[in-house]
């Protein structure tokens, strides 16, 4: 699982997903059209059913014609017609004279005429849907009423069973819609799967796959692009393996020359007289110097018209020697003090070569074989290479590992170590020399590791990271390892630019700047997330680095 930051979105870019517009898409519009056939079919359905019921109370109102025949027998009168089985739906007559009249009316009609005076044609009143026609005998009508609730009601329900099966298809065309993009867009996830897979150490071309036009020339292109990025990047791996194999060499050389040269000046030292002061130079004989640094009138063997042998001791000459001996010890000592200048360059130029060598290996992939191996030796090799046990007296690194006997992580052990090195190495170098460097490992579920987890929530981003790296599955039983050192706490923005190769958190110690680089490249490419703090959570200074290894449940 790579880091979050290696793989960033910009908060003003709005993510979305393609299948989920294109359902959205086509069900809005599948949905909009049938709104519009479910408004229409209602509409269609209300002007059917009330031609319908129309044509019904036109019926009825010829039916109702031998009525009035049988009351101009009978006389007229105010008669009401009793039936059974009257209901409030049913149909109300009237028959009326010209003048609006009752002459005859049902139970369930009212006692006044619908329409006053009579007029013929439909019409709505306030409880009634009405029908007035004149009856074969003149001054004659006959009124015929259907309750509106009745007519409401049926309205209703027709156009209730006309939409039902149209709003019941909405779930399944939706679901057809889903399955249909889901299945469309299959060939657009494996290319999405395949393209994922690919980084810096899997720059493969992209396999043939059953892609369809317009994805098979998106496939080419990112095979284009791939060839070109291994290009481009073996050739940098290349100049940079090279580079740093090629100055190994010439740097080891150098180096052994100028310690060689650093010996011989050291050894000219030793051995040269000591500087003479005037108040012992005239009680050294000068049997006790060298015959060649001697001059003769020194010894007294010089010829000249005199006869004499006389041994003065020469105060002068000697006083002359020393002169000439303090300015050839001057030059040794500058000699060797731009020596041991020089050498000490010599030396970190080949530490950053061997960083460069380390950070093209990283790059490269170092990281990518997942052996099964116990992460506690190679920790303890790596302290006891950087913090020797001879200094036992005042350790710098101390370890904590609580309980814990073994504890067996999947990875490159090599790689591993290097990793470790570099996060120690910086720990030491950017904390003062008499600080101790607190190193400690621990499960995540361990009373040990939820303290840490606990004091890291306080530190915002890192607290929630690790608190959300718990949640998955294979970083539920994770090996903590934190590496806490002394420092001042250190801005954010230099922080979060701090494994950038070549960036240095302000320190004066000797450091190239590629050792965090190096160690955040082989930890991306292990899948092994890697935290930065400063202060230390619960402090006001400090360092921290924290490293989480997918422990191996086997």
């Amino acid at each position: 699982m790579p880091p979050s930051s290696a793989a960033t979105t910009p908060a003003s870019v709005r993510q979305w997903r393609l299948s989920t517009r294109l359902v959205r898409g086509v069900i809005g519009v599948v949905i909009g059209c049938l709104a519009i056939v479910v408004l229409l079919t209602g509409a269609f359905t209300k002007f059917e059913i009330t031609e319908r019921l129309d044509d019904s109370l036109q019926e009825v109102a010829e039916r109702l014609q031998f009525a009035v025949l049988v009351l101009n027998q009978q006389g007229s009168g105010h008669d009401v017609a009793h039936l059974s089985n009257i209901m409030p739906t049913s149909l109300a007559y009237q028959i009326t004279d010209a003048q609006g009249h009752v002459l005859l009316r049902s139970s369930n009609a009212p006692e006044s005429g619908f329409v006053t005076p009579p007029q013929a044609g439909f019409f709505m009143q306030h409880r009634f849907r009405v029908y007035v026609t004149p009856a074969a005998q003149p001054d004659r009508f006959i009124m015929v009423g259907e309750p509106r609730v009745h007519r409401a009601q049926a309205t209703h329900h027709a156009i209730l069973i006309a939409v039902l099966p149209i709003l019941g298809a909405i779930p399944c065309i939706w679901l057809l819609v889903v399955w249909i993009v889901r299945r469309s867009l299959r060939p657009l996830v494996r290319l999405q799967g395949e393209i994922r897979e690919r980084g810096g150490g899997n720059l493969n071309p992209v396999p043939q796959l059953d892609l369809p036009v317009e994805l098979s020339t998106i496939q080419a292109a990112v095979n284009l692009l791939l060839e070109r990025l291994h290009k481009a990047l073996a050739a940098e791996r290349a100049f940079a393996g090279n580079a740093a194999h090629e100055l190994r060499n010439p740097i080891a050389a150098l180096l052994a020359q100028a310690q060689m040269l650093r010996g011989q000046l050291a050894r000219q030292a030793s051995t040269a007289p000591l500087p003479l002061s005037a108040n012992t130079m005239g009680q050294i004989a000068p049997a006790t110097l060298p015959a060649d640094t001697l001059s003769p009138a020194a010894t007294g063997t010089g010829t000249g018209t005199g006869t004499g042998t006389g041994t003065g001791t020469g105060v002068m000459p000697q006083t002359a020697l020393s002169a000439s001996e303090k300015a050839e010890q001057t030059a040794v000592e500058d000699a060797t003090y731009r020596l041991d200048a020089m050498i000490s360059q010599i030396q970190r130029l080949s530490r950053i070569v061997e960083k460069l060598l380390q950070l093209s290996r990283a790059v490269a992939g170092t990281g990518f074989r997942r052996d099964k191996f116990d992460l506690l030796p190679v920790l303890h090799v790596m302290a006891d290479e950087l913090d020797r046990p001879q200094n036992s007296d005042n350790p710098r690194l101390m370890l904590e590992t609580g309980c814990c006997t073994h504890l067996s992580v999947r990875g490159d052990m090599d790689a591993t170590g290097i990793l470790l090195r570099n996060v120690l190495e910086n720990a030491l170098r950017h904390s003062p020399p008499d600080s101790p460097v607190r190193v400690s490992l621990a499960l995540a579920d361990s009373p040990m590791g939820k303290d840490i987890i606990s004091r890291t929530q306080a530190q915002g981003a890192t607290g929630s990271s690790l608190a959300a790296l718990r949640q998955q599955p294979e970083m539920a039983n994770a090996v903590i390892l934190t590496v806490e050192n002394a420092s001042p706490a250190l801005p954010d923005a230099t922080l979060s630019k701090l494994t950038d190769p070549f960036v240095r958190g302000g320190s004066q110690a000797e450091g190239s700047g590629l050792g965090l680089a190096i160690a955040r490249t082989i930890a991306r490419h292990m899948n092994v997330p890697m935290q930065l703090a400063s202060p230390i959570p619960g402090q006001k200074d400090g360092f921290m680095v924290q490293l989480i290894f997918p422990q191996d449940a086997a």
